[in-house]
């Protein structure tokens, strides 16, 4: 039976404010900012957007509040053209923000939160069909839900992607679901902090994942699965925001897992997103379609 989404996130949104900044702020310092952009952001809710810019179907399951920020991620989310019926409200209750500074030469940046207020979603109000109805189930953190989530997605065949927001001892019930973690190097690091990046994509793959990914900013990633261990580079762009590459990463690796395609071209495809989606302040303003990163892609060699 044809699914439904081709992926369902689970998962963080929240409303950024992205201000570019000379330096840091030195202690009663006021500084003037550069440049400044409010966008949605949020783990899953920007790797959904990216994945539906690239053409996929996607639906997101998460709670937000009855305040202005809430408003502004329904109707962002919508217009990017992901589905929003999950998308739950809880009244009373303030949404997610983020402060975001971004360093104006490296493009590196600090993020300040204010989690939201709401409760978490619960067990019960997910529904079976609508993780048994998609192609892939994208998480970023471990709760009852998705845990839950996990479980049912593996019972029906979806393959299981994670971008873990919590550390190794926390994630571990739940790693035993995951198809693809894609990890970043500080999350590696704080797990096996003597080992290289290699050896933790082996780890993850050994425990069960199918491809076990850890990404490494500018030098790239290393991915590791039936065929063996392999680093892969990154694109070279013209940084100005490092803000939403890993999430962009994220959401383009699995429309890339949706065409079957062999991990190299997978893990190229992939880069290629999340260097493209570095060229302008935010977590999705540079955001390509799929025409625009076959674009880009066709100014490089192929890998060997």
């Amino acid at each position: 039976m044809p699914k439904a989404f081709d992926i369902v996130g689970i998962g963080v949104c929240t409303v950024d404010h992205i201000m570019t900044v000379p330096r840091l702020p030195r202690r009663n310092e006021n500084m003037r900012a550069l440049e400044y952009a409010r966008q949605p952001g949020g783990l899953a809710s920007c790797a959904l957007v990216a994945a539906a810019r690239l053409g996929a179907r996607c639906k997101i399951i998460a709670r937000i509040g009855d305040d202005d920020a809430g408003i502004t991620i329904r109707d962002e989310l919508r217009g990017e053209g992901v589905d929003v019926s999950q998308l739950l409200v809880e009244q009373n209750s303030e949404s997610h923000i983020s402060l975001i500074l971004v360093h104006e030469q490296s493009g590196e940046r600090s993020i300040i939160t204010r989690p939201p207020t709401g409760s978490p979603i619960a067990p019960h109000e997910l529904r079976r069909e609508h993780i048994a109805g998609a192609r892939v189930l994208f998480l970023d953190t471990i709760s009852e839900a998705t845990l839950q989530a996990a479980r049912w997605a593996r019972e029906a065949g979806t393959i299981v992607v994670l971008d873990p927001a919590r550390p190794y001892q926390e994630l571990k019930p739940l790693l035993e679901f995951v198809d693809v973690p894609i990890v970043p190097e500080a999350w590696a690091r704080a797990w096996l902090p003597e080992q290289p990046p290699s050896a933790v994509a082996e780890r993850l793959q050994a425990a069960g994942a199918k491809i076990a990914i850890v990404t490494l900013g500018e030098r790239g990633a290393v991915l590791s699965w039936r065929a063996g261990t392999r680093a892969f580079p990154a694109f070279p762009v013209d940084v100005v925001d490092t803000t939403g590459a890993g999430d962009a990463y994220h959401g383009a690796f699995m429309a890339a897992l949706l065409e079957d395609w062999e991990v190299p071209r997978m893990a190229r495809f992939a880069a290629a997103v999340g260097a493209m989606n570095c060229r302008a302040i935010g977590g999705r303003s540079a955001l390509p379609s799929r025409a625009e990163v076959e674009r880009f892609l066709a100014a490089f060699p192929p890998w060997s």
